[in-house]
């Protein structure tokens, strides 16, 4: 998620802005005075269609994965430049996939089925390993799934206890802490060689300070609400995280805000924000970038690959309509 320049008044912007329930445009480039680019990734020209697209991820030899969660399904596609396709292995409401470099398998969360699985080609639909206990502990609903580069361990989360599990692959070396998040918690991000647990209900970032103890520091948002839930807008909730990653110099944060869950309030106000320490966190100094994302679609995972953020964003209420993944870059001033 290294310094760019910020005037919110002068930027340009090509996006028009609509209510959840318009057509979002197929999104051309935006250029900010941020020195931020973002443009629409995914689908682009492919002809396939997202249902809330929640993560992408990045496999070996430039591979792309898609989790499509309402569609059931990983899309991949093996260079930029092909053509996504459907990946045969069975899953229900997946979040996230990652691929683990150091026994060459990929790493799925099957939320609807409460279990993780691995295998090693999205090609067919075999199986290499799966459960539906870490530790001892039953899966439900697990979410987020990320990988150290540096170790090869593997940590997942169950998001409404707080259970954060950690393995080096399903069945070895299984561990689990319960991190004092204060409700649900959807991601997980490993930066700067630490791991991260992202509190939405409660807007709270989570380091794991030490494992095996465990200890933590707690980040909490601004938050002038002082109320808390799964979804919301800035005026009801607070933020209610969806990730935050650490790209070129500034954590990045999104938040799951929807016009369902606003009423009558600002849905797309904070939904997508950029701060620079922690401190700026908790004392709200941060930057809304909600104008870099369609007006009424949800910003939901983040990840960063070859010095570009992406962004999963999907039409809460209707599902397809605008749905897809944002690539932003830095540009040259």
């Amino acid at each position: 998620m290294r310094i760019f320049l910020f005037c919110l008044a002068i930027y340009s912007f090509c996006f028009v802005c609509l209510h959840a329930d318009d057509v979002a445009p197929k999104q051309t480039s935006t250029k900010s005075s941020l020195n931020l680019e973002v443009t629409e990734y995914l689908p682009g020209q492919d002809p396939v269609t997202f249902r809330w697209p929640t993560h992408v991820a990045f496999g070996p030899n430039n591979q792309e994965i898609v989790t499509d969660l309402k569609n059931n399904r990983l899309m991949f596609r093996d260079s930029s430049t092909g053509l996504l396709k459907p990946s045969p292995i069975a899953l229900r409401g997946p979040h996230s996939v990652v691929y683990n470099p150091k026994d060459k398998l990929y790493y799925a969360n099957d939320t609807d089925n409460h279990r993780i699985i691995s295998f090693a080609n999205l090609s067919n639909q075999t199986i290499t390993a799966q459960t539906k206990e870490v530790a001892g502990i039953p899966l439900k609903r697990p979410h987020d799934t990320v990988v150290d580069p540096a170790t090869g361990w593997i940590y997942a989360i169950n998001p409404n206890s707080g259970h954060v599990f950690r393995f080096t692959s399903i069945g070895k070396d299984e561990s689990v802490i319960k991190v004092p998040v204060q409700g649900y918690a959807r991601a997980l991000t490993f930066a700067n060689g630490a791991l991260y647990v992202i509190g939405s209900a409660k807007g709270r970032i989570v380091e794991v300070v030490d494992w095996d103890t465990p200890a933590f520091k707690i980040h909490d948002s601004f938050d002038p609400t002082r109320r808390s839930g799964p979804a919301g807008s800035w005026a009801k909730t607070g933020l209610v995280l969806n990730d935050a990653e650490f790209f070129n110099g500034f954590w990045y944060a999104t938040s799951y805000f929807t016009k369902s869950y606003a009423g009558a309030t600002d849905y797309n106000k904070h939904k997508f924000i950029r701060f620079k320490t922690f401190e700026d966190f908790i004392s709200g100094k941060w930057v809304d970038l909600n104008y870099m994302v369609p007006s009424g679609m949800t910003p939901y995972y983040l990840t960063v690959n070859r010095g570009n953020l992406y962004l999963a964003i999907f039409n809460h209420s209707q599902p397809s309509i605008g749905d897809s993944i944002l690539q932003f870059t830095c540009s040259s001033k």
